[in-house]
């Protein structure tokens, strides 16, 4: 049976992942003020983007390019449908409408452009932009979307302007209506403006080259103005011209809330569970049960003395304010012990840490207490021969204890019992701090002790040293019918409980369960149903 119970408690290397929803529900309420943090930062910032962003209003224009009819084979007796050519006609001409040729010539019939910031107070750039630059700013302001299945194209153009939206485009589309009937007019153009941009670099204004580059120009433009008059195309055809907006697309002030609320979400929730994998520490009573494989016992929340009351040391809460929630933490503790072995089986319980200050001697007392006052004698004895604490919570002198009991040669424990000013609790001190503790704690006269103690008390309780602060407390372990556990919530690491347990386990020693100390109120749900039955009833009393 011993055996089994410890194989049953031995925590497996490969251990199967399951997602816990309600454990990730706990992590979020834990950190709730942090995502609530991120969510403030978004929308404050969608705000104020939203205020001080420059209204951009866009209109746009449906045109219908009509190709050539598909080419039809007729192969044998099968007559074949060939749509290539139109697919092709009808993706080349949109990309004639995202081309520079057309937005230069747009640009020539606007007169220019200026492009424009993004935020109030700013108005156009007067900055020395060269033509180039203007005409690419002009083409980002362009949308070219054709609808699918149909031969319609859409033209959409943003400005911060409502007329100069709708006039960039229903120029581009009149634009392209010229440059689908004079490309090759347009192309030489283009060719020679290029051209002289590229010989300027070398020569003057003034040169004959420049000069009779522009001349050719200018004949191009000629021909160009003369043809706009009477220029058409057959297969254009202008659905819907581009009208004034009325409203601006863009800042949207609910969209952009809704975006900053989801974002400032998503970024809080990453945020949170990256924290989370980055503290190691044991925190919650859901983490005992899934990660060490044992039963938490109870959780005990952060002492927080109340002002209207006299202030205790929280070992002594137990004895001094009985009514309190601490307390009652110890009772819901002791009931666990009781019912985990209602024939006493583990009479004799080891209390232990994983590490230094996780306040396993202020269990140790509360829990004795809690002992105490439900049933019979209790006996607490100070086995922490390295840092001995318990002989100044119970205000008591340290010599004369457990190190003198075990050297002496009768073993007469009640010479060396002091009073713990508590009903029904006797108390142990260390006594001289030894040189070898742990052989001492090791030898058989503790064992006698122990067995001599069980004939007169219900319940023997041992503070002992932190498990991976020594190896007294694994030395003691053997000498016990169980261990108790001191986690403290937030501080104790994840992998340093892992090697506690081991420890414990690999001297074939039982561990009762855990205590999971020092819980913050808003990380455990009791705290709250506590304090609103407690306020309750004292309602009723009064």
């Amino acid at each position: 049976m011993i055996n089994q119970h410890i194989e049953e408690q031995t925590i497996p290397e490969d251990k199967i992942i399951e997602i816990d929803f309600h454990d990730l529900y706990l992590k979020l309420i834990k950190h709730q003020r942090l995502l609530l943090n991120f969510v403030y930062v978004c929308v404050g910032f969608a705000l104020l983007y939203s205020f001080i962003a420059r209204p951009v209003y866009k209109s746009t224009a449906r045109i219908m390019v009509e190709a050539k009819a598909p080419k039809i084979t007729k192969v044998e007796n099968t007559v074949f449908t060939d749509y290539a050519d139109r697919d092709n006609y009808h993706n080349s001409q949109i990309e004639v409408l995202k081309s520079h040729a057309v937005a230069n010539l747009v640009f020539d019939e606007l007169g220019g452009y200026q492009p424009w910031g993004s935020l109030r107070g700013r108005g156009r750039d007067s900055g020395t932009l060269t033509k180039d630059e203007r005409v690419n700013r002009l083409l980002k302001t362009i949308h070219i979307n054709p609808v699918r299945m149909t031969e319609i194209i859409e033209i959409s153009a943003e400005d911060v302007s409502r007329e100069l939206a709708a006039k960039i485009v229903n120029s581009w589309v009149n634009a392209y209506k010229i440059f689908s009937s004079l490309d090759q007019l347009i192309q030489r153009r283009s060719e020679l403006e290029s051209d002289i941009d590229q010989n300027l670099k070398y020569v003057k204004e003034k040169h004959p080259i420049i000069q009779g580059l522009r001349s050719e120009i200018a004949a191009i433009n000629v021909k160009i103005d003369g043809e706009k008059q009477n220029s058409f195309s057959a297969n254009v055809k202008v659905l819907d011209s581009g009208q004034v907006a009325k409203n601006p697309v863009r800042p949207k002030l609910f969209s952009n809330l809704i975006l900053a609320l989801f974002l400032g979400a998503f970024a809080g929730i990453g945020y949170v569970f990256i924290l989370e994998n980055l503290d190691q520490s044991l925190k919650i009573q859901s983490e005992i049960d899934s990660f060490l494989h044992l039963t938490c016992l109870t959780t005990l929340p952060i002492y927080t003395p109340e002002k209207e009351k006299e202030v205790f040391p929280c070992a002594l809460i137990s004895a001094k304010d009985s009514n309190s929630m601490f307390a009652e933490r110890f009772r819901v503790l002791r009931t666990s012990i009781i019912y985990s072995n209602p024939d006493l089986s583990k009479k004799v319980i080891l209390v232990s840490s994983v590490g230094p200050g996780e306040g396993k001697s202020t269990v140790a007392v509360n829990l004795a207490t809690a002992f105490a006052q439900f049933e019979g004698k209790i006996i607490l004895i100070d086995a922490d021969l390295r840092k001995p604490t318990l002989h100044t919570i119970l205000n008591q002198p340290c010599e004369k204890g457990l190190t003198e009991l075990l050297v002496s040669q009768n073993l007469d424990y009640k010479a060396y019992l002091k009073n713990s000013g508590i009903k029904n609790l006797d108390f142990i001190s260390c006594g001289t701090i030894p040189l070898n503790p742990a052989e001492l704690l090791g030898s058989k006269r503790l064992e006698h002790l122990i067995s001599e103690l069980a004939k007169n008390y219900d319940r023997i309780i041992l503070d002992a040293p932190p498990v991976l602060a020594a190896t007294d407390a694994v030395v003691l372990s053997t000498k016990v019918d169980t261990t108790l556990l001191i986690l403290k919530a937030g501080s104790t690491h994840k992998q340093a409980a892992v090697r506690a347990v081991k420890l414990i386990h690999s001297v074939h020693s039982k561990i009762l369960g855990v205590v999971l100390n020092m819980v913050k109120a808003e990380d455990n749900k009791y705290y709250q149903y506590y304090n609103y039955y407690s306020q309750n009833v004292d309602k009723k009393q009064t």
